[in-house]
């Protein structure tokens, strides 16, 4: 299959056996090559990943945390819903558990289930 320095021109694709024609379609369908310039050219995804809190979120994060290392130093922990009381809208649910998964993660929590029901502790309180 010839190519221009550019990409694949109607020459190359009229030339084309019914296999690479297959493949080209393919290509095309899952969005690995599109149309620009009259010529079919290669699509560059950015790479992906976690990307981290937004702006928007940071300040929600920022604040369940505070919440979560004030309330977890009790003998007897803290659950979501003292967490969404003591945070009176600031956070949301989904919030405390990306907090709580970061905080077990780095060692400074511990994690305790009683059916759904879950309870932290910091890892200092015995």
């Amino acid at each position: 299959m010839e190519t221009t320095g550019a990409g694949i021109n109607f020459e190359s694709i009229s030339a084309m056996n019914l296999g690479e024609c297959q493949a080209l379609l393919a290509s095309i369908l899952s969005g690995n090559i599109k149309a620009k310039d009259g010529l079919l050219v290669g699509v560059e995804k950015a790479q992906g990943g976690p990307r981290g809190p937004t702006a928007k979120v940071a300040p929600r994060l920022e604040a369940c945390q505070a919440a979560f290392l004030e309330l977890c130093n009790r003998p007897e922990g803290v659950t979501a819903k003292e967490l969404l009381t003591a945070g009176n809208g600031t956070f949301l649910y989904t919030d405390i558990l990306l907090v709580a998964r970061n905080l077990t993660e780095s060692g400074t929590i511990k994690e305790s289930r009683h059916g759904r029901k879950a309870t932290w502790n910091s890892i200092t309180v015995e």
